[in-house]
Formats: C-alpha cells, sequence, structure tokens
C-alpha cells in the first residue's frame, strides 16, 4: 500500500540499505569521537606525577572516575550498535550489506531524481535516534556532537552545509509552533531528547491500533509502520511499505499521503502533534531544498517541487477539513495548536 505517492517518495531496497548504512556512519563517527575522549583522558592521568600526597590524590580520582565513566558510555554504545545492525543491516541482501556507501551514493547522483531522493535518504538519516531501543525507545544513550556527525552526513552525500541547515530549520519550526502555544513539546526541543530523537519523546506503542486499520495490518507488524508513517525519526528504525518490507516511504510522505488521499478519516485526532510537525517539517526541508541555487537541476526538477507542494496543501486541506466538519480534537487548545502547525508551515514553503 503506497498511498499513491508520487514516485520521488518511494524507496527501493538501495535506498533503504543506504539509510541504514549512513545511520551506521553516524554511530562509528560518534563512537570515534568517545574513543578519542578516553584516550585524552587515559593520557592526561599517565602523565600526572606520581604522588602520595592528599593533594594528588585527589586530583587523580576523579580522572580515575570520568576514565570509567567514558568507558561504560562506550559499552553501552557498542552494544546498541551491534543490536541495531543485527536488525537493520544482517538482513540485507549480501551484494547491499557489503557494498560501500560511495558507489550506492553515485548511483543516486546519477540523475536528478536520484538526487532528489539521496536529499531524502540524507534528512532521514538526520532525523534517526540512534543508541536507543529499537522497540520501545527506552534507556537511551545521548550521541556526542550530533552537528558534527550530520554534517559529516551531508558533505559524504554532496549536499554541503544541507545537513546542518536541516538541523536548524526543523529546530527552529519546532521552536516557533511551541511559542504559539498548546500542550505539545513540554518535554523541550533541545537536550538529549531534542528534535533527532523526537520519536523517543513519544509513546509509540500506544499508537499501534491507531495506524493498524489504515495499512491493514495488526499487532508487531502495525507497531514497526507505526513508526514510519508517524514520521516519528526515521523510516531507518523501522520500515514501511510492501510485503518484502524493501519499498520504503520517505521524508514525511506516508502520513502526509494518508491523510491528503483522504483516507485516514480521524487518524490525526489520535497522533501527536509532534509526529504530524515532524513530518510537515520534512517535506519544509525538501521544498525549501528544491528551491533553493544548491539544487543542481533546478529546472529539471520544477515537477518533483510541484509535487512535494501539493502533497503538503493536500495534508493542510485535508487537515483543515477533518477539524471544521468532524470535529477531531476534544479541546480548542489541540485544534488551534494544529492549526499552528500547519500555517506556520504554509507561510515557510510560501517564502
Amino acid at each position: 500500500m503506497l498511498l499513491n505517492l508520487p514516485r520521488t517518495f518511494v524507496l527501493n531496497e538501495e535506498g533503504y540499505a543506504l539509510i541504514q548504512k549512513l545511520v551506521q556512519l553516524r554511530m562509528d563517527e560518534d563512537l570515534a569521537f568517545e574513543y578519542h575522549g578516553l584516550r585524552t583522558i587515559e593520557e592526561k592521568h599517565r602523565n600526572m606525577p606520581l604522588s602520595t600526597g592528599m593533594v594528588q590524590t585527589l586530583s587523580r580520582a576523579p580522572k580515575n572516575h570520568a576514565a570509567a565513566k567514558a568507558a561504560e558510555r562506550i559499552r553501552k554504545k557498542e552494544a546498541r550498535k551491534t543490536c541495531w545492525a543485527d536488525k537493520n543491516l544482517s538482513p540485507l541482501p549480501p551484494s547491499l550489506k557489503n557494498m560501500p556507501v560511495e558507489p550506492l551514493i553515485k548511483r543516486f547522483n546519477e540523475s536528478s531524481h536520484g538526487r532528489i531522493q539521496l536529499f531524502l535518504i540524507m534528512q532521514e538519516v538526520m532525523h534517526t535516534p540512534v543508541y536507543e531501543d529499537a522497540v520501545r525507545f527506552q534507556d537511551a544513550v545521548e550521541e556526542t556532537n550530533h552537528s558534527e556527525h550530520a554534517d559529516t552526513i551531508s558533505q559524504i552525500c554532496g549536499f554541503g552545509s544541507w545537513g546542518r541547515n536541516i538541523q536548524k530549520n526543523t529546530e527552529t519550526f519546532f521552536k516557533e509552533i511551541r511559542d504559539e502555544g498548546g500542550t505539545m513539546l513540554q518535554w523541550g526541543i533541545s537536550g538529549p531528547a531534542g528534535y533527532g530523537s523526537v520519536a523517543a519523546a513519544l509513546d509509540l506503542p500506544a499508537l499501534a491500533p491507531a495506524i493498524a486499520g489504515l495499512l491493514g495490518s495488526s499487532g508487531e507488524a502495525a507497531f514497526t509502520a507505526d513508526l514510519a508513517i508517524m514520521g516519528g525519526g526515521s523510516v531507518a528504525v523501522g520500515g514501511f511499505g510492501t510485503a518484502d518490507g524493501m519499498t520504503v516511504l520517505a521524508g514525511g510522505s506516508s502520513l502526509l499521503g494518508a491523510v491528503a488521499g483522504g483516507s485516514a478519516g480521524n487518524l490525526l485526532g489520535q497522533i501527536p502533534h509532534e509526529a504530524v510537525a515532524l513530518s510537515v517539517v520534512k517535506a519544509i526541508n525538501l521544498i525549501q531544498y528544491l528551491k533553493s541555487d544548491d539544487n543542481r537541476d533546478r529546472a529539471g526538477t520544477i515537477h518533483m517541487l510541484n509535487q512535494a507542494q501539493e502533497l503538503f496543501l493536500g495534508f493542510k486541506h485535508q487537515a483543515e477539513r477533518e477539524m471544521a466538519l468532524h470535529g477531531i480534537y476534544g479541546s480548542k487548545k489541540d485544534m488551534m495548536q494544529m492549526f499552528h502547525i500547519l500555517n506556520r508551515a504554509f507561510r515557510q514553503i510560501m517564502k
């Protein structure tokens, strides 16, 4: 079930594999930074003059403690990385599992359509929470220097500073809609649960029944698809699509497409505003890129820009219709919060 979406938003198994590999690269970059920090602490500790005096004894103890904490953090991250790879990389076909990221990126760069898909892939990687429990998003370990790692991924994909642009645009959007009132984002947008880990702040398991009817699935299958259709994080934490699990909807398109197609009914009333906002801001980021001078083929991708704008406008129209005619929200505050999200997004895409 692909919700009649434009093909730009539908990735094949190569796109899915590239998302997984780039997320793993983010983890590798983060762990390299952690190991460097641990070596620095240990080196400073070894170079401290030996002394039996009380002052020296007290000054050495914190560094021992710091090294132990760093080592434990690395241990947890390595364990999470292994579990994540077993779940997401091991099932890939051997030809893709063993392929480096460079040839995959090159394939997407061979056409204007592929390059726009590569942007969506890069954006999904930016929004994927790492080191969290891939089933229930509990006991998260904080990623260090997320901005640096986002920049690395963006550079590898050939998008320059757009990794940081996505970060900035997303965080600004969430801050603005939070400042406009409502009940969302009470947990805050900065810190470990920042925009890159929105999924971790949501009670996703409880939402599976709301999605199951739309997808024609139930149980664990509904929960897995739930992660992607809401845009809560990335397709990289669950995947979504056909029976073989290798056709993936990207860029927040699954939720937007479902609602824009009129097939969602009261689905919006059962989904947290945070999840809707993240799906919307992914579409905004794509539209802004397509309009920018960084888009190498603006003339050749004008139809993709039109499709992305029509997808959002269709979503906005249907969401407002549901609110006006069917009263999908239990309070005026919740309804006004959704209007804020839609109107803020509309102003962004009209720039």
